[in-house]
């Protein structure tokens, strides 16, 4: 699982260069290779576009997207596009002296690499996923700059209480918090929720007479949580009595919730069945439905106001890089940024 999450974090790094517009400048140029497109001075070397479509082609596993002609071009051009966007950012950096040292790319990647049991392990999950080390440093290096850029774009974005108040008045639905119960239940499990196996009629009558047996014995006036703690199957609550703590209404499977919020108070459920198998519900606190304060939530609303504003004024600055260019195609599919063009001066 580990080993997964790693490669996760690779790769997650990697694809937002191609699906976030945040490709990297890279470090190797060959001067012959065929130039893709141009942004006034700038040039897209074909081989540049390579490394990428190269990477994302190694990724697959079904070998789909190789053989698809059509979807290739597509995201030849799309990175072609995500390169252009690069090479206008690192311009305007050198144009406003916006820097990367070296140091901070070292401390990026050391973070990185810190999460590997050793630096070899983190060389050998490079190396199967296809990229070398020079490539993630430009990759890291090229978020750095963007995250600047970011910053000095956005710096002067403020959220007012009175911007906050009036989004939270414009969206008060938004902050209903429905109805909750604290709720517990004892869960006699399908066998084929078990181990994957056949679903059986045999199977299902043994589940029934499981659950039948625990709920003669609370008629009986035996402790639920006891029951819960000896019987039920769901081994995330059993040892706390069956304890689901708060549960909002439309949380759960449709027939475990409609039998849930039918019992009043201290009520216990007859047996409900649900996909999982049978269970006997028990409704302790209940709280009604009720709209937040907007005391209560006025940092967040203004944390979400100031990323949806930086955002905002972020992405009409590259835009506004974009359409100071003239932007040439030399490949069989025009890319989008013309068409962003188009529609401004239309």
């Amino acid at each position: 699982m580990k080993g997964k999450l790693k490669r996760n974090v690779i790769l997650i790094i990697v694809f937002s260069v191609v699906l976030l517009v945040s490709a990297a400048l890279i470090y190797f140029f060959v001067f012959y290779s065929k130039t893709v497109a141009t942004a006034d001075g700038i040039k897209v070397k074909q081989n540049e576009v390579d490394i990428y479509m190269n990477f994302i082609k190694s990724q697959g596993t079904d070998g789909e997207l190789a053989e698809n002609e059509e979807e290739l071009k597509t995201l030849e051009v799309n990175i072609i596009d995500s390169l252009i966007v690069i090479k206008l950012l690192e311009k305007y950096a050198e144009e406003n002296n916006i820097t990367v040292s070296s140091q901070e790319v070292d401390e990026r990647m050391q973070t990185v690499i810190s999460s590997y049991a050793s630096e070899e392990d983190f060389e050998e999950n490079l190396k199967n996923i296809g990229i070398d080390r020079s490539f993630l440093e430009g990759e890291f290096k090229s978020q750095l700059l963007r995250s600047k850029i970011y910053d000095k774009v956005t710096t002067d974005i403020t959220i007012t209480d009175q911007q906050a108040k009036q989004y939270y008045n414009d969206n008060k639905e938004d902050f209903l918090v429905p109805a909750q119960i604290k709720a517990s239940h004892i869960l006699s499990l399908f066998p084929w929720m078990k181990d994957g196996s056949e679903e059986t009629e045999e199977g299902r009558d043994e589940t029934l007479d499981k659950i039948k047996m625990v709920e003669d014995k609370l008629e009986n006036g035996e402790d639920f949580e006891e029951l819960a703690h000896q019987y039920s199957d769901d081994q995330s609550t059993a040892e706390n009595g069956g304890d689901l703590g708060y549960v909002s209404e439309g949380q759960m499977v449709e027939e475990f919730d409609q039998a849930l919020f039918s019992l009043d108070e201290g009520e216990t459920s007859k047996i409900v069945e649900t996909v999982y198998g049978f269970h006997i519900i028990k409704a302790f606190d209940r709280k009604e439905e009720y709209y937040q304060d907007f005391e209560e939530v006025k940092d967040n609303i203004k944390v979400y106001l100031l990323d949806l504003h930086k955002m905002e004024e972020y992405n009409d600055f590259i835009f506004l890089l974009i359409e100071e260019v003239d932007i040439k195609y030399f490949v069989d599919i025009e890319g989008a940024l013309n068409s962003n063009q188009k529609e401004e001066e239309e």
